[in-house]
């Protein structure tokens, strides 16, 4: 219970933490030059951040906390690119997303201010996080008002910000999210080789209409759809089996570098802990909420200005709301069962994988593509040999790792779920090739660069 009581602990100092944090960020800033402040990029990564610290205290699954950055950092993007030249709006090139509203003509508006107003109103709807949304954003007006903007350009552009956010935000209402909130439960399949629930909660299947999500960029849930699975066998001599054996082999010689590749990159947000005759759950970021940590980490490394932080934060959050609807369309479309189901059944009843299991069926893995398909997106912007040292984890226990590459993060994102013993290793290099897949049609399919575009018109 000790553990239990330390996580409440850390999760409420990092709240009290979120509602001072932007007196903390702009304590040594002048108090005459607001855009010193406002406009500074590292701000809108520590909002990012917030918001991920509340979809992890409030347990979003990682398909819905993905759904959420979409949303909120397009409200940002549309917002910030109203008044940059550089970029051009999305709308029109998503589906149904007509754009959102103009800014007012002769009107003082800030679209840095702007753009963090919607993104945050967005997250704030999304999560039903008013009050603590609500502190951080009234500490943004604060800022703002304290360092120098003026009264009407702080009221108009926070007034663009929300009309803004409610063009997202309606757009948002018609992608059949509601309509999955309250559709028939998910009904295991009888036929052997299913997946079957997991020790040692054994959980219902998660987000099993998640494939009917509309998509972001690409044109169905299925585009990207993997090659079967092999085939189902108890016969040790069958490539399945051999699959399930793979996994066991590894999982009872794990060397420490291994395990401690697995543990980083686990995020496993509701792991169900046993002691005893008692069962209580801790909490992790999403893997989606990693790959934002790094998206911050390496706009800061790199020094990139207000606009290029939001387009990076955009662009990524993208991929990895469609990878995720890509995986899940072919997880729930062959229920593919998990290693531990396989071995405890066939080779070994007492083994248990070096991670929890989670609950949703295994072919492919959502590590593997999710991470593949953010980092295609951010080699495209910032080159193939992008280092840093990747800090995300901090909160839990786990040290700082370096990276020459952010394919190499993502490389090692997906075998982490292969040492964890929740993947088989085939359905790890699968789903690589589909997140590179998706992150390229990504990347060719979205008309974000003003000059880009007037090039290639040309």
């Amino acid at each position: 219970m000790e553990q239990i009581r330390h996580h409440i602990r850390l999760y409420m100092q990092k709240f009290l933490l979120a509602i001072l944090l932007c007196a903390s960020i702009v304590s040594c800033k002048p108090k005459d030059d607001y855009q010193a402040v406002m406009h500074d990029p590292v701000l809108y990564s520590k909002l990012t951040g917030q918001l991920t610290e509340i979809m992890t205290f409030n347990i979003f699954t990682p398909v819905v906390a993905s759904r959420v950055y979409a949303y909120a950092h397009l409200a940002g993007y549309e917002a910030m690119a109203a008044g940059d030249s550089n970029y051009l709006s999305l709308a029109g090139q998503l589906k149904g997303f007509e754009g959102v509203p103009k800014a007012p003509a002769g009107k003082p508006i800030d679209h840095h201010y702007a753009a963090m107003i919607a993104m945050m109103e967005v997250g704030k709807t999304l999560t039903f996080s008013n009050a603590t949304m609500d502190s951080i954003v009234n500490a943004l007006k604060d800022q703002a008002l304290d360092h120098g903007m003026p009264d009407s350009m702080e009221a108009h552009s926070k007034a663009y910000g929300m009309e803004v956010a409610k063009a997202v935000l309606g757009w948002s209402k018609k992608d059949n999210y509601a309509q999955t909130r309250s559709a028939p439960k998910y009904t295991v399949p009888e036929e052997e080789g299913k997946w079957i629930p997991t020790p040692p909660a054994y959980i219902q299947a998660v987000e099993p209409h998640w494939r009917t999500i509309r998509t972001i960029a690409m044109d169905s849930a299925s585009q990207f759809a993997p090659p079967p699975p092999a085939t189902y066998s108890k016969d040790s001599s069958s490539e399945f089996y051999q699959w399930a054996k793979g996994v066991y082999e590894t999982g009872n010689n794990l060397t420490e570098e291994e395990k401690a590749i697995a543990s980083f990159w686990d995020c496993n947000g509701f792991k169900v802990n046993v002691v005893g005759h008692a069962m209580f759950a801790t909490k992790a970021m999403t893997p989606g909420g990693h790959w934002m940590g790094i998206v911050g980490i390496i706009c800061k490394d790199r020094n990139v200005n207000f606009a290029k932080t939001i387009h990076t934060y955009t662009i990524v959050s993208f991929a990895l709301m469609d990878a995720f609807i890509s995986c899940w369309d072919a997880k729930y479309t062959w229920a593919l069962i998990r290693p531990e189901s396989m071995i405890n059944q066939f080779i070994d009843p007492a083994w248990k994988p070096f991670l929890q299991t989670p609950p949703f069926p295994e072919y492919t893995s959502g590590h593997s593509e999710i991470s593949s398909a953010a980092a295609t997106v951010l080699e495209h912007l910032y080159g193939n040999n992008i280092s840093f040292s990747d800090s995300t984890e901090r909160g839990w226990g786990w040290p700082d790792r370096k990276f020459t590459s952010v394919r190499q993060a993502a490389d090692e994102a997906g075998i982490s779920r292969y040492y964890g013993g929740i993947h088989y290793r085939k359905s790890v290099e699968v789903a690589k090739e589909q997140g590179l897949r998706l992150g390229n049609y990504i990347i060719s399919k979205l008309q974000t660069d003003k000059q880009a575009s007037k090039l290639a018109a040309h």
